[in-house]
């Protein structure tokens, strides 16, 4: 774990990155997006400008630079394609919220049973996987995956797709001992039966933290008092995929709405920028004078 140790100093790795893009203010100091480039072993696995694809197949940033009031930065990776780059181990206990990266060492206090999640891909079928309810998957519109495909598990568990197209856990669906007490609250609160409420429209609303207990993201994802559409968000956002800084408008809107539905205003976010072909103190400094080239 020492190069692991070293390579961390001073990039901090996140555990999962939000759909959030753009520019934002986060603990009173500023968060940019995919700012940097990052090689291994003098091959580039990273690039600047551009977002990666995570296992569930969506698009997130590849970096996220956080200045601080004083002017300090801090460089972040998502912890999978650091794992990937080091060849190191990657797990999850959920009951602790504490990602495992290589070999654990025995504790004093192991982590609940079954709460550690195995990020990786199997070479093979598993031997006595951990399934979940398929019935209740079913009944939200997921689909189940062949059990005879190494690619439908991630270590010890099967694998299925929600109503979305979106690769979830079986285990959590409708399985409460899969939350911790903070998410027990929440879903008490914001669940009807173990699922989103739906508007007269018959669109579901709520939190999007629950997706995994409930089995699909909502219709309508509750942000702050207001709630948005993510796949139209998303789909705004596309537009500006591949176009130059010249052709770019370097902002897109989208609606956000009341749990009915209904448009409230809409939201104008910046696009990610252009940092193609830069070197890392060019795109430093387009960032610290808000430039987005």
């Amino acid at each position: 774990m020492k190069n692991l140790k070293s390579f961390l100093s001073g990039v901090f790795a996140a555990l999962a990155l939000t759909a959030c893009l753009g520019t934002a203010l986060a603990a009173a100091g500023q968060v940019s997006f995919n700012f940097v480039s990052v090689s291994m072993d003098g091959q580039q696995r990273i690039t600047a400008g551009q977002d990666i694809t995570a296992a569930n197949g969506q698009k997130v940033p590849g970096s996220i630079l956080y200045t601080d009031p004083a002017g300090g930065k801090t460089n972040y990776l998502p912890i999978r394609a650091v794992s990937e780059l080091l060849g190191v181990e990657i797990g999850y206990d959920s009951a602790t919220k504490t990602v495992l990266l290589g070999k654990q060492s025995v504790q004093t206090a192991p982590p609940e049973e079954g709460s550690v999640i195995d990020l990786r891909t199997p070479s093979a079928v598993p031997e006595n996987p951990r399934r979940g309810d398929e019935a209740l998957i079913k009944s939200r519109g997921g689909t189940i995956l062949p059990d005879d495909e190494p690619q439908s598990y991630r270590g010890n568990a099967k694998m299925f797709r929600d109503r979305n197209g979106t690769l979830r856990f079986e285990y959590p669906v409708g399985n409460l001992s899969a939350l911790n007490s903070q998410d027990k609250a929440l879903a008490e609160k914001y669940l009807v039966n173990g699922d989103y409420p739906k508007n007269e429209k018959g669109e579901s609303y709520g939190l999007g933290q629950l997706a995994d207990y409930v089995g699909y993201e909502p219709d309508l994802a509750k942000m702050g008092d207001e709630y948005v559409r993510m796949a139209e968000r998303q789909a705004e956002f596309d537009k500006l995929s591949g176009l130059s800084k010249e052709e770019c408008p370097h902002a897109y809107t989208y609606y956000l709405y009341d749990q009915e539905g209904e448009v409230i205003r809409e939201q104008t976010d910046p696009c990610q920028g252009h940092y193609e072909g830069m070197s890392l103190e060019e795109v430093m400094r387009a960032v610290e004078e808000g430039r987005l080239w």
